[in-house]
């Protein structure tokens, strides 16, 4: 078997930057990495924390399976043989003679972004590492997401600064974080690493440097992938569903009605199309850029006191229209990443 390459964070550490993001394909040994620069940091007397987003994600019985994987013996040079986890907190574990399980002082924690408030609420002290695990979702984020992360970061670093990891798979360029902290995100290249520099809300004058990782193709990751979502599993490419097309050229249709949706950096143009001969109506979705004509009726997230601009489809003939062919999958588009960007705009948005 031919040897695999594995992602290491040497690269993106060396930017100095105090969050980095980095996205790429699953199984290419990001988590393995960030599991380590938390262990060192154990064992320089500094603690790490271990975000998930829900609840549910990060649970006892989780969080103790979590490190598996990693060499806790060898890493410290025998002294210890594993890392437990038990009521939020992590240690390091031996067994003793006896069979008895011994653990170290706790040297680390874990808990959800969900549960941001209770995290706030207490002092913690001496960390220094903040791992946060599938960052980017295939569905659902905690509503103002990224304000909830900078409240736990602000709190488990409340009088230093200290490394962010946050490590996603590409199966969504839908994604908060973009719109709010990196909009250039989704037409980063693969392969590259990009800086963002935030000033500190506070107007303390501190600036906080992000680096976005979009992790380029890492050769021999597992050979049990295969199919459409093979692309975004195994080289780290958008998750690209085959979307459908126009069964005929557009000047076979007539347009009878259109609408611009927006959502984060993300805008499309909507256009019901019926086809003269046959008297069906489809949707037809590409693309908006800023060189089109002006669209008046919009559909955003963002307010607008303009009467054309709604959170909703409205409710008249033509965009009902609309929201029954998305209800019932006659929506075709330019492309294939159009179609995944805006499924799921659409399924966030809750159109």
């Amino acid at each position: 078997m031919a040897k695999r390459d594995y992602w290491s964070r040497k690269p993106i550490m060396a930017t100095g930057a105090d969050i980095m993001m980095i996205y790429g394909q699953n199984c290419a040994g990001k988590s393995y990495q960030v599991k380590e620069e938390c262990i060192e940091a154990a064992l320089r007397g500094e603690r790490f924390f271990y975000l998930r987003r829900m609840v549910t994600e990060v649970n006892q019985t989780k969080a103790a399976l979590y490190f598996d994987d990693m060499p806790i013996a060898k890493m410290t040079g025998g002294e210890w043989d594993g890392i437990t986890a038990y009521q939020g907190m992590f240690f390091f574990y031996r067994i003793n003679e006896k069979g008895e399980k011994e653990k170290s002082e706790y040297i680390g924690a874990y808990d959800s972004v969900y549960n941001w408030q209770k995290i706030k609420s207490v002092a913690w002290v001496n960390f220094h590492v903040i791992d946060f695990e599938e960052f980017i979702s295939a569905g659902v984020y905690l509503d103002d997401e990224p304000t909830k992360l900078m409240r736990c970061i602000t709190a488990i670093f409340r009088d230093h600064k200290g490394k962010v990891f946050m490590l996603g798979n590409t199966i969504s360029r839908v994604v908060p974080y973009f719109q709010e902290w990196t909009p250039n995100v989704p037409k980063q290249k693969q392969g590259t690493i990009e800086l963002y520099h935030m000033k500190d809300e506070a107007g303390e004058g501190n600036e906080i440097t992000i680096a976005v990782e979009y992790g380029g193709h890492i050769k021999g990751t597992g050979p049990m992938f295969f199919g459409q979502a093979s692309k975004s599993i195994v080289a780290g490419e958008w998750d690209v569903t085959d979307r459908p097309k126009l069964p005929k050229d557009y000047i076979d249709y007539e347009m009878i009605y259109e609408l611009a949706l927006e959502y984060q950096t993300f805008a499309f143009v909507l256009q019901l199309l019926i086809d003269p001969e046959e008297g069906t109506r489809l949707l037809y979705v590409y693309p908006r850029t800023k060189k089109q004509r002006k669209i008046d009726r919009l559909i955003t997230d963002k307010f607008s006191d303009d009467i054309m601009t709604t959170r909703y489809f409205k409710d008249n003939r033509a965009e009902q229209y609309m929201v029954d062919c998305i209800a019932n999958n006659k929506v075709c588009y330019s492309d294939n990443l159009t179609g995944n960007d805006f499924t799921n705009v659409v399924e966030l948005l809750n159109l």
